[in-house]
């Protein structure tokens, strides 16, 4: 779905700049038969502020809106600005169809709200798109509602 043209910068080489701001290398470390090499960045400390949402997220939002009206010129020009200032990406010629411009708007949300909150399997779940997102161990499961904890179940019976 995702192409080396959209992850990397025009010289092909450099990483979305928006991964690199949110994560960094780290000595490899392993729990639960997970192993990862790197380590989230997003909020330096315990202190440090969260926007309750950003500006790049509501520019999406109206690119995802403009997608669903079929306006993809409109959306190109929202996604390019995302993709210019945020991910140091080039731009776009066009976003093709629905369908592209879709995988697009999806991957951008992807890496701008990246450690934000469950946005990409919020967008899985509303475009159908549940069984794309990856599995990291054999037998694990992408659920298709949020989990209700059980205190809040049992005085529902």
């Amino acid at each position: 779905m995702l192409g080396p043209r959209q992850r990397h910068r025009a010289n092909g080489t450099a990483l979305d700049q928006r991964f690199l701001d949110k994560v960094v290398p780290r000595s490899v470390a392993s729990a639960d038969n997970l192993t990862s090499d790197l380590g989230w960045i997003r909020y330096p400390s315990p202190n440090t502020p969260i926007p309750i949402i950003k500006n790049e997220e509501l520019i999406l939002l109206r690119a995802e809106a403009f997608i669903g009206q079929g306006n993809l010129d409109a959306a190109l020009t929202d996604i390019n600005t995302i993709r210019d200032l945020s991910g140091h990406l080039p731009a776009l010629v066009d976003l093709g169809t629905s369908e592209t411009a879709l995988d697009e708007l999806l991957y951008n949300k992807l890496y701008s709200l990246m450690f934000e909150g469950a946005h990409r399997w919020i967008d899985a779940r509303h475009y159908g798109r549940l069984d794309a997102l990856p599995l990291d161990r054999s037998g694990d499961v992408v659920f298709s509602t949020l989990p209700i904890p059980t205190s809040e179940v049992l005085p529902r019976q």
